[in-house]
C-alpha cells in the first residue's frame, strides 16, 4: 500500500478552542470580547501578552484536560489509521517547548489527552508557539506529510504556499482566506472526504532502487524528484534498533553531565541565536570545520542532546573516537572506501529519520590542519549535506565557529530546508554562505 502521511494539528482541529476562548475568557477578565472572531485570546479580548500568559496559566489545565474532542474526530482519525495512513500530531500548545519541569508537565498533559482519547498517533512533534509556522514545515518536510489538517491562518498559509496540501478546518478567524493548496473542510467528516479525494488522487512514487552517479544525472527533472521521494519512503520504512538507539541516547547523557563542568571551562564560546535551534529533533547541523574541538563546542551548545554524525575510520581507536563510539554519536567510514561512504550515509540518514540530529561539516575536513587553510575563510562545501538534506527532509542548522584572539564564537543561523524540487548547487552556494557570513561576522567582532 503506497505510504500516506497525515500531520493533524491540535487546538482548533481536535478542539473547539475558539469556543473554549469565549467561555473561558469571559469569567476571567470579567467582559464581553473586544474581537469574537480572533484567533489568540489577546486579540479576542483586547489584553496584553502577560495578560495572555496568566489567562494561560489559569485555564490551559483545564483545556488540557476537559475539553472534549470535535465531532467525530475519534471516529474518523480512527478510520484513517486502519486504513492504513500513518497519523502525526504536529502541535504548538501554549507552554510545550520551554525547557525544564514547566514545559514538561504540560506535554505529559497533552499526551495523557491523547492517550485518554485513545487517538493512535505515531509521533507527536512539539513546534515553538512564535515559530510555528517554520516548525510546523520542518516536520511536515521530515515525516513526508501528504496533507496538513490546520486552522490557524499564518501556519496554513505558509505551508500552502511551500507545496503542503491543507484541509483548512473553518474557523470564525479564518473567513475568507483562500489559495492553492488550501482545501476548506467545515467538520471532520468533510474532512475524511477531502482525504479520501487526495489519498486517490497520490501520485505512486516507485519503489527505491540505488542507481549510480551516472545513472542520476541522466534522469529528468521529474525522474530526479520522483526518485529523491522514494529514497525518503524506503529509509522512512528501513527497519531500526530503537531500543540500541534509546540506549545510545542514555550513554550520551550520561557522558554529557558526566563531563559537563570541565567541558564547559575548556569549551566555552560567545554564542549567538540559540534561538534558532528548533524544539524538535530530526535536523541536520552543518557546520565549518576548524579543528578537533569542533563537536565538543556544539556539544555545549545543543545542551544534552544527542547528536551523531561521520567519524574517520582512523580515529575509532583513539580516545575520541571511543568517545564518540561509546555515546553512540559517531557513524565510522572509510574516506577512501565508496561503499563504506554509502553505507555510512544510509546508517546517519537512517538515524535522522528516527528524529536523531546529524552533525556534517560540509567542508569535508578541518580547515585549520594546515597554514593554507588558516590563511582562508572557509573550504568549498561538498554536497553530501545538502544532498542528505533533500532525500531525509531534514532541516539543516546552519552553525559558525571561529577561534579568534579574545574569544572563540559560536554562531546560529535559521534553519535551511532543501526540498526535492530545489537545485543542489545552488542550496549548497545559500548554504556555504550563510555560515561564511557568520564567520566574518565574528572575525569583525574579534577585531574590536
Amino acid at each position: 500500500m503506497e505510504r500516506f502521511v497525515v500531520g493533524i494539528d491540535a487546538d482548533g482541529v481536535l478542539t473547539d478552542m475558539s469556543k473554549f476562548n469565549l467561555e473561558e475568557g469571559r469569567k476571567f477578565f470579567k467582559k464581553e470580547p473586544v474581537n469574537p472572531d480572533a484567533y489568540e485570546s489577546s486579540e479576542m479580548f483586547g489584553i496584553s501578552k502577560f495578560q495572555k500568559n496568566m489567562f494561560g496559566l489559569k485555564v490551559l489545565d483545564k483545556y488540557c484536560r476537559k475539553t472534549p474532542l470535535r465531532d467525530d474526530a475519534k471516529e474518523v482519525i480512527t478510520k484513517m489509521s486502519e486504513e492504513g495512513a500513518e497519523l502525526h500530531e504536529i502541535t504548538a500548545r501554549m507552554f510545550t517547548t520551554i525547557k525544564g519541569p514547566f514545559g514538561g508537565y504540560y506535554r505529559r498533559l497533552f499526551r495523557k489527552y491523547l492517550k485518554d482519547n485513545e487517538l493512535p498517533f505515531k509521533s507527536i512533534q512539539f513546534c515553538s508557539e512564535t515559530d510555528s509556522p517554520r516548525d510546523k514545515y520542518m516536520a511536515c518536510l521530515k515525516l513526508g506529510v501528504d496533507v496538513m489538517i490546520e486552522d490557524k491562518p499564518e501556519v496554513a498559509l505558509y505551508l500552502a504556499e511551500r507545496g503542503i496540501k491543507i484541509l483548512f478546518f473553518d474557523a470564525p478567524y479564518n473567513k475568507g482566506i483562500e489559495g492553492e493548496n488550501l482545501i476548506r473542510v467545515k467538520s471532520w467528516q468533510d474532512c475524511y472526504t477531502e482525504y479520501r479525494k487526495l489519498r486517490e488522487a497520490k501520485e505512486v512514487i516507485p519503489e527505491y532502487k540505488r542507481l549510480s552517479k551516472d545513472e542520476r544525472q541522466g534522469l529528468t527533472k521529474e525522474e530526479q524528484v520522483k526518485y529523491i521521494k522514494s529514497y525518503h519512503a524506503y529509509v522512512k520504512k528501513l527497519n531500526v534498533n530503537e531500543e540500541a538507539l534509546k540506549k545510545s541516547e542514555k550513554r550520551f547523557k550520561l557522558m554529557y553531565y558526566a563531563t559537563l563542568l570541565p567541558f564547559s571551562i575548556m569549551f566555552r564560546s560567545k554564542k549567538e541565536g540559540l534561538e534558532n535551534i528548533p524544539y524538535q529533533d530530526g535536523f541536520i547541523i552543518a557546520s565549518n570545520h576548524l579543528d578537533w574541538r569542533d563537536q565538543f563546542f556544539i556539544s555545549r551548545a545543543l545542551g544534552n542532546r544527542q547528536f551523531c554524525g561521520f567519524a574517520a575510520e582512523s580515529i575509532r581507536n583513539t580516545i575520541r573516537g571511543k568517545m564518540f563510539d561509546f555515546s553512540g554519536g559517531a557513524v565510522f567510514i572509510d574516506r577512501k572506501d565508496d561503499e563504506s561512504k554509502r553505507k555510512g550515509e544510509e546508517e546517519l540518514a537512517l538515524k535522522i529519520a528516527n528524529d536523531k540530529i546529524g552533525l556534517i561539516f560540509p567542508e569535508g575536513t578541518r580547515k585549520n590542519k594546515n597554514e593554507e587553510g588558516k590563511k582562508i575563510v572557509q573550504l568549498p562545501f561538498k554536497l553530501g549535506t545538502v544532498s542528505l538534506a533533500q532525500k531525509t527532509g531534514a532541516a539543516i542548522l546552519p552553525v559558525s565557529l571561529y577561534h579568534g584572539h579574545k574569544y572563540s564564537y559560536l554562531k546560529i543561523g535559521e534553519l535551511q530546508f532543501v526540498t526535492p524540487e530545489d537545485d543542489l548547487l545552488e542550496a549548497n552556494e545559500k548554504l556555504s554562505q550563510k555560515i561564511k557570513t557568520m564567520t566574518l561576522s565574528s572575525m569583525e567582532q574579534d577585531k574590536k
